[in-house]
């Protein structure tokens, strides 16, 4: 499963989905729900803080399993429990493989998850490891997005991960919902990078892993979210799961509750 580190962009669609005035948060969730208890710390947050947005990424297996298949029980049960969240935007991994998979197998994965029953499905797509060149192929997917068939869903929203460019002029804006670009952020790779360059603060996102280190305590965690706030950026998340022990998206951090109510404040 690729690893999400990435800066994000964000064009909200304004007729189906909430717009909150301060910075939300996006949440790669790629982990089983083995029990409700693997996602109660994100069922939490979304109901401590009904009035904060949350982007929450669906990813079952580097995508939604098989072709026109339904997810798991467990999949079924604890979406439901998130959707009845108003605050929450689901939104279903597809991997593109840079330009290079075959066109048919992620039009397929679209296809695939917009046949999810209405009460556990997602809103829209996420497309990860795109790839600047490709518009032509990336054009006819978020066209396949918005005019599949979302059965009792009216969202058919479009995020873009673009790895590795420098999205403030690109023409992905034009082309999704949300774009974004691979930034490798590691807590230490986001000091060294910052000041991050804000082509569209408004429509960006950071998320930072492994943020530990010296140095790094609760009172630095509530400053760097003071910082991504105060520059306008759509949405972040950030955690302290070390991506040299684990999956840092496979769980969440001990810091997550804290982070929340830093974004939330």
């Amino acid at each position: 499963m690729f690893l999400l580190t990435t800066l994000c962009a964000l064009f909200a669609l304004l007729a189906v989905v909430p717009v909150y005035a301060t910075t939300g948060v996006i949440v790669p969730l790629y982990q089983f729900p083995v029990t409700s208890a693997n996602w109660a710390p994100l069922e939490t947050a979304l109901s401590t803080f009904p009035s904060l947005q949350f982007y929450v990424i669906i990813n079952p297996n580097s995508g939604p399993g098989d072709a026109d298949s339904q997810p798991d029980p467990a999949y079924q049960t604890n979406i439901q429990t998130l959707r009845t969240h108003s605050n929450a935007l689901l939104v279903g991994y597809v991997l593109t493989g840079f330009g290079t998979r075959a066109s048919a197998d992620v039009l397929q994965d679209i296809q695939t998850y917009a046949g999810w029953d209405a009460s556990y499905g997602v809103d829209g797509i996420f497309f990860d490891q795109t790839m600047a060149g490709f518009d032509a192929e990336y054009t006819s997917y978020s066209d396949a997005v918005r005019s599949t068939a979302w059965p009792g869903r009216a969202t058919r929203y479009v995020c873009d991960h673009e790895p590795w460019e420098n999205i403030g002029n690109s023409d992905y804006y034009a082309l999704a919902d949300r774009d974004t670009r691979d930034a490798a952020q590691t807590y230490a790779e986001f000091q060294q990078e910052s000041p991050i360059p804000l082509p569209h603060p408004a429509q960006q996102s950071v998320i930072i892993h492994t943020f530990t280190g010296a140095g790094v305590s609760n009172q630095t965690l509530s400053s760097v979210v003071t910082s991504l706030k105060s520059s306008g950026f759509a949405s972040t998340y950030i955690t302290n799961l070390n991506i040299s022990e684990t999956d840092v998206y496979a769980n969440f951090g001990s810091d997550f509750a804290e982070f929340v109510a830093d974004v939330a404040a």
